[in-house]
């Protein structure tokens, strides 16, 4: 389970991994792999990768309270699956022609196949690994994705990251039964 920042550790772990398996191969500096959204004019970088949306995985909710310690419980986390596209920004002053573009897309593509299962994340030994899936996208819905963000259309690959697990601050005290007393008291029923 991770605390507040546990999103912005699993961007971190994504990075991470494309800046380890791209640099210096296909981009020359780590500096150029960028947590961003597309729409920063500002921001010079060669691969962006964009936090797009988050859900709550209602399948794999709790609703029963976590025991932390002997006298201690907590809210059960929230499992989450975030949605991101890793993308070639266009605006860049490090060009980028359109068949290294396609090279630097497969090879992301190839090293999330590589990694389906996230290293390097704040999961606890007894989750079972936050999983990276492909999402399959029409090309309407990402269009409609681009043009919320008032920029024009750019090739991405789309995946999602599951289960991310957000654990709530909220700890209750409980007091635990350690002993109990049993009588037997006899009953003299008469007629009076």
């Amino acid at each position: 389970m991770g605390d507040f920042n546990v999103i912005s550790e699993v961007s971190n772990a994504i990075l991470k991994t494309m800046r380890d398996n791209l640099c210096p191969e296909l981009i020359q500096s780590p500096e150029s792999i960028m947590l961003t959204v597309p729409s920063d004019k500002n921001a010079d970088f060669q691969l962006g990768l964009y936090l797009y949306d988050i859900q709550e995985m209602r399948e794999y909710r709790q609703t029963e309270y976590v025991r932390i310690s002997h006298s201690q419980r907590q809210l059960p986390p929230k499992p989450l699956n975030l949605y991101y596209a890793l993308y070639i920004n266009s605006k860049s002053q490090l060009t980028v022609d359109a068949e290294n573009e396609q090279r630097i897309l497969g090879r992301v593509m190839q090293i999330l196949m590589d990694y389906p299962i996230l290293p390097e994340t704040t999961a606890d030994e007894d989750d079972m690994g936050i999983t990276i899936t492909f999402q399959t996208m029409s090309f309407e819905e990402k269009s409609k994705l681009w043009s919320v963000l008032s920029t024009p259309y750019q090739l991405a690959v789309y995946f999602s990251v599951a289960p991310v697990l957000l654990s709530s601050r909220k700890i209750s005290s409980f007091t635990r039964v350690v002993d109990a007393e049993f009588g037997t008291t006899q009953f003299r029923g008469g007629r009076g």
